[in-house]
């Protein structure tokens, strides 16, 4: 009786020893493939964002619209049918602005990232899923540069990281992104004359 009280308080001691490693352990791990996941889907939605950014210039450049034409009519017939198409763009996926050839403001970058990371125009669901995903300050949070250089942009994204199971609110890690994208039918001597 007495061997099988005391087998008893050690399988008890040792439980209490294990458990709770196990638990960080396992949260841990829950932790990284959390940190993983987040920084994946910001990182595919900049990618998303740079390449469809990257186009703008060929629709921009070699369109003609009927805002830019000075007799006020289409080039060409094509010219015509995307300028219809076109009439109901957004900034979250396209824009007929030249944004390429001033650097100094980010929102149209910000704006189609939004689109890309959340499927919808709503700074809103934006804040929300990166406040979810752990971005500290969620949209406020990220700031984006961009710049021009020979027909390459580069998008940059920095903002601070949070874990899930952060018990003391101390842990935070600082981010930077940075995609690459070729601007398609972009004239370097057009920028340059700007």
């Amino acid at each position: 009786m007495k061997r099988l009280f005391h087998e008893k308080g050690s399988l008890t001691l040792e439980t209490a020893i294990v458990l709770p490693i196990f638990f960080f352990m396992f949260m841990g791990v829950f932790c990284f493939f959390g940190y993983i996941g987040a920084r994946n889907e910001i990182h595919h939605a900049l990618i998303q964002s740079a390449k469809s950014l990257s186009m703008d210039t060929i629709l921009n450049e070699n369109v003609e619209s009927i805002n830019e034409n000075k007799a006020g009519f289409w080039e060409t017939f094509a010219d015509l049918v995307i300028d219809i198409i076109r009439i109901d763009t957004d900034e979250y996926y396209s824009t007929t602005t030249d944004w390429y050839k001033n650097s100094s403001s980010t929102e149209i970058v910000k704006k189609r990232f939004i689109g890309y990371l959340t499927g919808s125009e709503s700074d809103t669901v934006a804040q929300d899923k990166l406040e979810k995903l752990g971005v500290v300050d969620g949209l406020e949070g990220v700031n984006f540069q961009y710049s021009v250089t020979d027909g390459e942009l580069e998008i940059t994204a920095t903002y601070e990281l949070k874990i899930w199971f952060d018990f003391f609110g101390l842990t935070s890690f600082p981010m930077q992104d940075t995609v690459c994208a070729k601007m398609w039918g972009f004239d370097d001597s057009a920028s340059s004359e700007a």
